[in-house]
């Protein structure tokens, strides 16, 4: 017996991963423009702050129609809100990568920068990711009903 794979036995989980990646790839490369554009007059991390401060708008609002399917403005605050939370995740990972870049090689170039600040976005992306899912987004899990150690459905 041949086991199906994973994204045909999970095909939500499959296409919730592939809105994310889909705009995980916008929003870096947004992030990483915006950046690149404010770090000569701003420094590196304001530049950084600022690039994913509003990158994680863009980031919870496509991923609330590409990965979860929320297209009403129905709790956008709410969700906006929660993601500003996950901003901070990354906005601690990637200044803390750039701080210990500083420390390593204090004359790095902005491409240098580039990759470090990119190598933290990856870092903190499966963590947004399962926030996302799990926190945010939780709404939407269908709620299961109660099974015994067995998976039959419990009766009262």
């Amino acid at each position: 017996m041949t086991k199906s794979p994973v994204w045909r036995r999970y095909p939500v989980l499959a296409a919730q991963l592939r809105g994310f990646g889909v705009v995980a790839v916008i929003c870096t490369v947004t992030s990483m423009a915006i950046y690149a554009g404010l770090r000569p007059t701003l420094g590196t991390q304001w530049a950084n702050a600022i690039s994913l401060i509003l990158c994680s708008v863009l980031n919870t609002d496509l991923n609330r129609r590409f990965s979860f399917g929320v297209t009403g403005k129905e709790l956008w605050w709410r969700d906006q809100r929660r993601g500003l939370w996950i901003m901070f995740l990354a906005l601690g990972i990637t200044s803390g990568s750039l701080w210990l870049l500083w420390a390593i090689a204090p004359h790095a170039s902005i491409t240098v920068e580039l990759g470090v600040i990119v190598a933290g976005n990856i870092a903190s992306a499966i963590t947004r990711f399962l926030l996302l899912r799990y926190w945010i987004f939780r709404r939407l899990r269908p709620t299961l009903p109660e099974t015994d150690g067995a998976g039959r459905t419990a009766t009262a």
